[in-house]
């Protein structure tokens, strides 16, 4: 009789202890630390504007600074930071304008001259480029309907290049990333949020960044939580580690 009892008290203790962690990774883990070659690996959520460290931006193949619901949108990232960091004054917009000119002189471009709207030069997807605390990466291209798209090779691509460019680019500071291409619906619409989260890690493996010491987060919206598993993305990390 004692001993079916003390069975039946682990059985219990272990469930409590199971459904205790459950309820935590589910919904209070926001946070998870790991390691890819030399590269320290954050992946939590927060807002990636008040992160400390150099910001990726994505942008569009031309590098516009138009924020007018139609070359670029306001509730994007690329419309977020030039609304920031610009704010209502035009100089500090020619300023942008001439320090992106600049820094992209010497990549090859193709002018588009039919273009009605926003700027007429066009860069190779993956082009990036650092203004103050920002690197700004061109990643979404346009279609005759001027709709941002990328498909999943080219997306693939991109990453490819982009870790590359960050190698070259970082210089030591802490990275932070968002979680590049969820918002671009014509990449890959059956890719769930999580699994563009994934791309990213298994990009970052193959890259050459993780040869030297650099810091990366990831950065996850709250709102987007509930969408990915850091659990599930830990073990990602370490499966792909033990390869």
């Amino acid at each position: 009789m004692i001993g079916i009892i003390i069975s039946i008290s682990f059985v219990i203790i272990f469930s409590v202890i199971y459904i205790c962690e459950y309820v935590y990774n589910k919904f209070f883990l926001r946070r998870i630390n790991a390691k890819i070659g030399k590269v320290s690996l954050v992946i939590k959520s927060g807002d990636l504007f008040e992160e400390e460290g150099i910001k990726v931006i994505p942008v569009n193949e031309y590098f516009d600074t138009q924020v007018d619901n139609n070359i670029i949108s306001d509730t994007t990232l690329h419309g977020i930071f030039v609304k920031r960091y610009i704010g209502n004054n035009n100089e500090k917009l020619k300023k942008l304008n001439m320090e992106i000119s600049k820094q992209l002189k010497d990549v090859d471009c193709i002018e588009v001259k039919e273009r009605k709207r926003g700027k007429k030069k066009r860069y190779p997807i993956a082009s990036t480029i650092l203004i103050d605390d920002y690197i700004l990466t061109a990643l979404s291209k346009f279609n005759e309907k001027n709709e941002a798209y990328l498909s999943m090779p080219e997306y693939l691509e991109f990453l490819n290049k982009f870790w590359n460019e960050i190698d070259r680019i970082h210089n030591g500071r802490i990275i932070n990333i968002p979680v590049i291409g969820t918002g671009l619906a014509r990449i890959n619409p059956t890719l769930s949020y999580e699994e563009y989260l994934e791309q990213i890690i298994f990009s970052l493996k193959t890259s050459s960044i993780i040869a030297g010491e650099a810091k990366i987060n990831i950065i996850i919206s709250e709102k987007k939580m509930k969408e990915c598993s850091l659990v599930k993305l830990k073990n990602i990390v370490s499966t792909i580690n033990n390869k």
